[in-house]
């Protein structure tokens, strides 16, 4: 209820302040043009409003020996008073877009059937557990500098990507610093089976301090060290539902490989045992982000 008379009270707040910016503007057309116009001329200069320049300049001329200097500062305190109203209003509209998703309830029981068709012995809360902890460990490893600890749970692909963003970070010498991760929930969002793999996508709900930081003196360069952010991201993790299968061709450059004992392709330097046995993380999607 308290919502409802929330939301309420905003949209009227709104509605009040957008009459009354419209009142202020008009009120400002039915000023003489000449302030109008060199107002205007003035924050429109570097926009192409040349016209209005040379008439101004004409109408000035004409009014100023009645009207005298006194009406110059009222036109531009109301020219300020329309901007900052237009500024709140524009805040105000965009702050929803900043606000936590929608806590109901996701119900995710019909995804879990279907992955249960595929996986019978599928567990859903242990999944959803592995992926976050997958999650920590990458986050840990980027933070650190240490991508080649996780890269039996990244995908060629997304080790690649992040290998050179973490790369660009270390040449400016700055760290993502990453720290007090918390889980608030998660869930399923969907399940791919494609050929002998399965692609599953779940949600998550974290909160952490999230900031960027000089990687010497530990100075804060970036976001904010002192507050929470709370993200909700899509993840999306594959394995092979064959675990018993013997892997005859690299899923990466596709050679025709032997097993070796540190289960990598010969030829490309993949994983191939790690990636096709287990959980490994394909995609990790911010869906929304804010301060808490």
């Amino acid at each position: 209820m308290k919502k409802v008379v929330k939301e309420f009270l905003k949209k009227a707040l709104i509605i009040i302040l957008a009459v009354f910016m419209i009142t202020v503007f008009f009120s400002l057309l039915d000023e003489k043009p000449t302030f109008a116009d060199s107002g205007f001329s003035t924050s429109h200069s570097s926009g192409g409003s040349h016209h209005s320049s040379s008439r101004s300049s004409s109408r000035s001329s004409r009014s100023s020996s009645s009207s005298g200097s006194s009406s110059t500062p009222g036109s531009i305190i109301g020219l300020l008073i329309f901007i900052i109203i237009f500024i709140v209003i524009l805040n105000l509209s965009t702050k929803k877009s900043t606000q936590p998703m929608s806590k109901a309830k996701i119900n995710d029981k019909e995804i879990e059937d279907e992955i249960k068709k595929l996986i019978p012995n599928f567990d859903k809360y242990v999944f959803l557990k592995e992926g976050f902890n997958i999650y920590c460990d990458v986050q840990e490893a980027w933070m650190n500098f240490k991508l080649e600890d996780v890269k039996d749970i990244l995908t060629d692909e997304l080790y690649s990507m992040y290998e050179s963003q973490l790369a660009t970070l270390e040449v400016k010498g700055e760290q993502n610093i990453m720290k007090d991760i918390t889980l608030r929930s998660s869930y399923l969002r969907g399940v791919v089976k494609q050929n002998d793999n399965i692609t599953i996508e779940a949600g998550y709900v974290i909160e952490m301090y999230d900031y960027i930081a000089d990687q010497q003196s530990g100075k804060l360069l970036r976001g904010e060290s002192n507050r929470k952010m709370r993200v909700t991201y899509s993840m999306k993790f594959r394995k092979t539902l064959d675990e018993s299968a013997k892997v005859e061709h690299c899923p990466n450059c596709g050679a025709k490989i032997k097993m070796n004992s540190s289960g990598t392709c010969e030829y490309c330097g993949s994983k191939i045992v790690a990636d096709n046995t287990k959980w490994v993380l394909t995609e990790k999607k911010a869906l929304d982000q804010y301060y808490i």
